[in-house]
Order: structure tokens, then C-alpha cells, then sequence
């Protein structure tokens, strides 16, 4: 194929082939190219500042790519002169390398934070979009608190991924979060809590996510008021807790749940009654695949395996058909006013799905 002058295209078809590439990296290239992708219309899923104590980035989302922003001070560079491509946003000039892969760039600054801001205005211009999340530790934004009641609570950002994988958080720092921060966020846990640690009130967020999770325990389970409610590594979690909880749904009880994901040591097939322990007493049938999925509310599951471990929402039901679910047994079960759910099983791994008519 020859080549051609991409901004030389029409509407659609430069639409079609710029949704293939790295629309940041296009952007940078010129003022004509920053417009070309403005007046494409593309927007981004999602757009974050992360702020660890080792790593400090941007990072924005477009359904098929994540491209990180990544940045570094000057002293923490061993070859400085490899950031050779310069970019003015606003005030500031960012010295950048471009990393081998597509997906990330790095830029020297001499204060993260405003670096950081700089660059989401300058994304949110670029594709008219918002700053949909923060992934901060108390370590990498030691001013946590007040991004959390002066910025996150007031605004239309929907997610924040507390701690860091691997690192303890103590229980100061996360009994401010729960009890301050609004329960119309989605909240991540990602740090690690202590296995005594004791939840202070119930769970009452709309999205909830923690792993791992070896301090939660069946009554954190039962009193939880979630829609989206998932908990990874719950070593204090058996199957006879799940087959209560959903005796309790079955009779009326959270009623507010959508989704729920479990994973325990304690669920895995090799231990030969773990059907039975899940269903004792509960009647199932077989798993309904003629329903319409358009006819519910759509229902997110969080999957922690991305490589820059940032946080899809996709339901294990919505894909049923896909090979990656192709190894989980099915089942629905009935509440008492008729509405359905479903029960998903793999390994040490529990769905719990409502079907809500829209």
C-alpha cells in the first residue's frame, strides 16, 4: 500500500483508522493533527491521574488501547538526553521519550501533580471529555483527605482505587476513606488490610471491589448494602456463607444487590461437596440462555488481570458464550417476588447475578 496523508482523509474514514492508533501520540504531533483528532469525536471509556509511591502517571482508556503517561523527575533518570521530543501544554514544557511499545510515553517534570494536571486538561480538550477516576495511596498523595472532600466527593468523578497491590494500608487511613467518601463513588481497595482489621459501619457503596481481602468476614458479607459487590482472596468466606446469603435474597433480603463476585480458597472443586454446600436447601434450575440480555440492567463485574492492573467492568454473564467463560457451571435460582438470579462457579470463584428488568 502507498502511502497517503491521513488528515488529507474524509470524516468517516479518518475516523475509522485514527480509532486504530495512539490518538495521543497523533495529537502531539502538530496543532493540525491535535484538531483533526478533536473533530473526530472520539472519546475516551475512561481517564485517570495515578499518584503511588513509586510511579506517578495519566492514564486514558479508548476501549481497545490504554495508553499510560508516565511520569519522572530528572534525578530519577540515569540517561536524561533519551527525552528528546519536547511538548508545550500549557505552561509547562514536557521533555517526553517515547517507551518501544505504543501504549506509553514518559515525561520529565519537577512536580507530579501539576504536571499531572496539566496533562488531563490537556486530554479533556483534546477529546472533550472528563476525569473519570484517581488511584492515589497515602504514600504517593499525602494530601488524600482533601482530594477526597474537596475534589472527588464534589464533582463528577466516579472511581477511586485506594493503596497500592502488595503494600499495607493501616486501618486510619482506610476508615477515613470509607467513612468520608461518598457512596455514589465506585471504591477499589487495593492496598492490603490487616486480617483483624473491623469494618467501623457497613458497606453501603454503589461499587465496591477489594482484593485481597482476608479481614472480610460473612457478617461484612451480610450486612453489606452494595450493588456491585466484589471480594477477592476472602479467606474468612465459605460456601455455607454464600448459601445463606442467597437464602436471604431469596426471602426479601438485599434487595439492592446486582452483582456480586467471591473468591475463596474455600470455593475451589476439589473439595467434593462444594455444590452442595452452595445449594443446600435452595431449589435451581437450569441456566436460562434464550433470555434477552438487552431486556436487563446492565450488570459490571471487576476483572483485576489487566498488565497496568486498572479495572475493567464486564459480567461474566454478558459473555457466556465466549471462551473465557466456557468452564463455569450455570444455574438461576427465584426470589420470592420472581425476580431471577444467577450462579456462576469456577474454581475457587462465585457469581452471583440479579436480572433486573430495565
Amino acid at each position: 500500500m502507498k502511502p497517503f496523508r491521513l488528515l488529507h482523509l474524509p470524516h468517516l474514514p479518518f475516523r475509522k483508522i485514527a480509532s486504530e492508533i495512539n490518538l495521543v501520540f497523533l495529537s502531539l504531533c502538530s496543532k493540525k493533527c491535535d484538531l483533526a483528532v478533536k473533530l473526530s469525536g472520539i472519546k475516551p471509556i475512561t481517564l485517570s491521574k495515578d499518584h503511588l509511591s513509586t510511579s506517578h502517571s495519566v492514564v486514558i482508556y479508548f476501549g481497545n488501547l490504554f495508553i499510560i503517561w508516565s511520569l519522572k523527575k530528572r534525578e530519577e533518570v540515569d540517561e536524561p538526553e533519551e527525552f528528546s521530543a519536547a511538548y508545550k501544554i500549557g505552561e509547562l514544557v514536557f521533555k517526553t521519550k517515547f517507551n518501544g511499545n505504543h501504549d506509553v510515553l514518559t515525561s520529565l517534570c519537577t512536580d507530579y501533580y501539576s504536571a499531572a494536571h496539566q496533562i488531563v486538561e490537556y486530554l479533556k480538550n483534546t477529546f472533550n471529555c472528563e476525569l473519570t477516576g484517581y488511584k492515589v495511596s497515602p504514600e504517593g498523595y499525602p494530601e488524600y483527605r482533601q482530594l477526597i472532600c474537596q475534589t472527588i466527593n464534589d464533582s463528577k468523578i466516579s472511581e477511586l482505587n485506594f493503596g497500592e497491590s502488595g503494600k499495607e494500608v493501616n486501618a486510619e487511613d482506610i476508615d477515613f476513606v470509607f467513612n468520608n467518601l461518598k457512596t455514589d463513588k465506585m471504591l477499589i481497595v487495593s492496598g492490603q488490610l490487616h486480617e483483624n482489621y473491623r469494618l467501623q459501619n457497613p458497606l453501603n457503596f454503589q461499587y465496591f471491589f477489594v482484593s485481597p481481602a482476608p479481614w472480610f468476614s460473612p457478617e461484612d458479607l451480610f450486612n453489606a448494602n452494595c450493588e456491585h459487590l466484589a471480594i477477592l482472596f476472602a479467606k474468612k468466606l465459605e460456601p455455607a456463607n454464600i448459601n445463606l446469603y442467597l437464602k436471604q435474597w431469596i426471602n426479601g433480603e438485599h434487595s439492592r444487590i446486582l452483582s456480586l463476585r467471591i473468591e475463596s480458597i474455600w470455593f475451589s472443586s476439589i473439595h467434593p461437596d462444594r455444590n452442595q454446600q452452595f445449594f443446600d436447601g435452595i431449589e435451581t434450575r437450569s441456566f436460562d440462555m434464550t433470555r434477552e440480555f438487552s431486556d436487563y440492567k446492565l450488570v459490571w463485574f471487576t476483572n483485576t488481570h489487566h498488565k497496568y492492573n486498572i479495572f475493567f467492568r464486564k459480567s461474566v454473564f454478558y459473555s457466556l458464550l465466549g471462551n473465557q467463560f466456557v468452564d463455569y457451571q450455570f444455574w438461576d435460582i427465584r426470589r420470592n417476588d420472581g425476580t431471577i438470579g444467577s450462579i456462576a462457579l469456577k474454581s475457587s470463584r462465585c457469581f452471583f447475578h440479579v436480572w433486573r428488568i430495565k
